[in-house]
């Protein structure tokens, strides 16, 4: 078979993604939502500075599935589960498959790789995972990446599939970890914009990073993950980056309700999939029945349900009871 890739999920993301592998195929099929999309996307997605090379093509439907050896998921997470189910009855026994998307399940309640298991139960999966902002992966700004899979071949073959001379990945059997990291990471990056947009300077940005990633870790923990995970690339290093710039959606989202937005207008002004809002419900839930605090969390949820202005969600993690750290 021809040493060929489709990539499903023609967004930011999926883009980048095939643009960065493209010295790595004879063919990437980059597979887009729609129809019109396929007519129109070329030649360069509008977020990316890159153009598409020529190997790679734009395709809507799956009729190219046959031909590629690998298949890679970049959706939203909420699309996760129907794209398993179409590809279901699609699917021959010598295809491999990893997702790129972060995220949780919100529709089946669990963690992707749970979902993955549930529907394609005879396959090995792999989550790619890490910090990657799509327009710096597809600028071929240099990027390390973690492939995670309980199967040891699986991630290997990943890691070496997706290394570049911009790309470098490494292995992780923590595929748990790596999904709860990949998650939470954006509701804290959320709670980084919004003291951004009140005006809070690095003092406060460091804090809830390391604030957030004791949140993190603690949940991960009582979930049976590896607490060396969150403090590697799907942990803190994504973290960081979400955190502390703005080409992260949900720290922009962040910043818009910080200036007194509706969720709803800051959605718009966003102008994308904005991961930790549609996460926020089930991580809280995870953690109430783990008995977990989760505080900055907490008031993310209630900021974006108007309960507290951002100010107020401040001053509330401000005046906490004192804890040993």
């Amino acid at each position: 078979m021809s040493n060929n890739l489709s990539i499903i999920g023609a967004g930011a993301w999926g883009s980048a993604l095939a643009i960065a592998l493209s010295d790595n195929f004879d063919n990437i099929y980059l597979h887009t939502h729609t129809q019109q999309e396929a007519q129109t996307l070329k030649p360069q997605h509008h977020a990316l500075p890159a153009a598409y090379t020529d190997n790679i093509n734009i395709v809507y439907g799956l009729d190219t599935l046959h031909q590629c050896n690998n298949i890679l998921i970049a959706t939203p997470s909420y699309a996760f589960t129907q794209i398993l189910t179409t590809l279901k009855p699609l699917l021959q026994a010598f295809h491999q498959i990893a997702w790129a998307t972060k995220g949780f399940d919100t529709h089946a309640h669990c963690f992707l790789y749970q979902s993955f298991e549930k529907i394609l139960p005879h396959y090995h999966g792999c989550v790619l995972s890490g910090p990657s902002f799509a327009f710096e992966v597809a600028a071929g700004k240099p990027t390390a990446l973690v492939a995670a899979s309980k199967d040891k071949n699986t991630r290997n073959h990943w890691a070496k599939l997706i290394h570049t001379n911009t790309l470098r990945a490494y292995t992780n059997k923590d595929i748990i970890g790596v999904e709860i990291g990949g998650s939470i990471k954006n509701i804290l990056a959320i709670a980084a914009g919004i003291a951004s947009g009140l005006g809070y300077g690095i003092n406060t940005q460091s804090a809830l990073i390391t604030r957030g990633l004791a949140e993190m870790t603690r949940l991960g923990v009582s979930l049976n993950a590896d607490k060396s995970t969150f403090v590697g690339l799907s942990g803190l290093g994504d973290l960081v980056l979400t955190c502390s710039d703005d080409l992260s959606r949900n720290r922009r989202f962040g910043k818009e309700l910080a200036n007194n937005h509706s969720v709803e207008s800051a959605l718009i002004n966003v102008g994308a999939t904005v991961e930790g809002l549609n996460t926020l419900d089930l991580i809280l839930s995870i953690a109430r029945e783990q008995q977990i605090e989760m505080p900055i969390c907490e008031q993310v949820y209630y900021v974006t349900q108007a309960q507290v202005t951002p100010t107020e969600a401040v001053n509330h993690l401000m005046s906490r009871e004192q804890v040993d750290e």
